[in-house]
């Protein structure tokens, strides 16, 4: 039950919806509601195929290139606080010129990855996927935790305009993605110093 909800946490903390509803009402604004629904489906969908096909061969693909667990959890640990540090400082934009609209097929690209399934979110499942043959059952955890992470943000996409109208919402929402990027740099150093400690780096 333990590594059930440590799984689960961290899978919200890495592709969890409280980041995906400003993104998805940005990039749908103009479309009509059965059409942003639709996307919201289908993209939903992609995450989730793109999550358990990582799941599944990850290990295989990492260990043909002799990529070792240590080296999967430190490179997700450096990720992660780069990806936390570009919120809580975040590069000075230019204005690019006004490009075409996206199509369709492109805005649920765009959804899935990197919007559901971002580079550190990408290496929390790797990283879990290296350490699944060693415990028996976690395989199903996973799966299930992924399966569920996947359902709530296909809910918040689905239902993401009515979410932003609630009274107080976005600044609930900011405080929640506040508590999240601490929450992600303080996760990057811990998977990053447990690495270091299992090398013999430390005591």
């Amino acid at each position: 039950m333990e590594d059930e909800s440590i799984i689960f946490t961290m899978f919200f903390l890495a592709l969890g919806p409280i980041k995906i509803i400003p993104a998805f009402v940005r990039l749908t604004q103009q479309a009509e509601l059965k059409l942003k629904r639709e996307i919201a489906l289908k993209s939903a969908l992609l995450a989730t195929a793109i999550a358990l096909i990582l799941t599944l061969v990850g290990r295989e693909m990492l260990g043909k290139y002799g990529i070792s667990q240590n080296a999967v959890q430190i490179a997700g640990g450096l990720i992660l606080l780069l990806s936390a540090l570009n919120v809580i400082f975040p590069p000075v934009q230019s204005f690019p010129p006004q490009q075409t609209k996206p199509s369709t097929n492109q805005l649920i690209l765009n959804l899935a990855a990197p919007i559901i399934i971002p580079p550190f979110g990408t290496a929390i499942i790797l990283l879990f996927a290296m350490v699944a043959p060693q415990v028996a059952g976690l395989n199903f955890i996973i799966i299930k935790s992924l399966i569920t992470i996947m359902v709530l943000d296909f809910v918040a996409m689905f239902f993401a305009d009515k979410i932003m109208k609630l009274p107080g919402f976005m600044q609930i929402l900011q405080l929640l993605g506040s508590v999240l990027t601490f929450m992600q740099v303080a996760l990057g150093f811990e998977l990053i110093l447990d690495s270091l400690t299992r090398l013999g780096l430390f005591n």
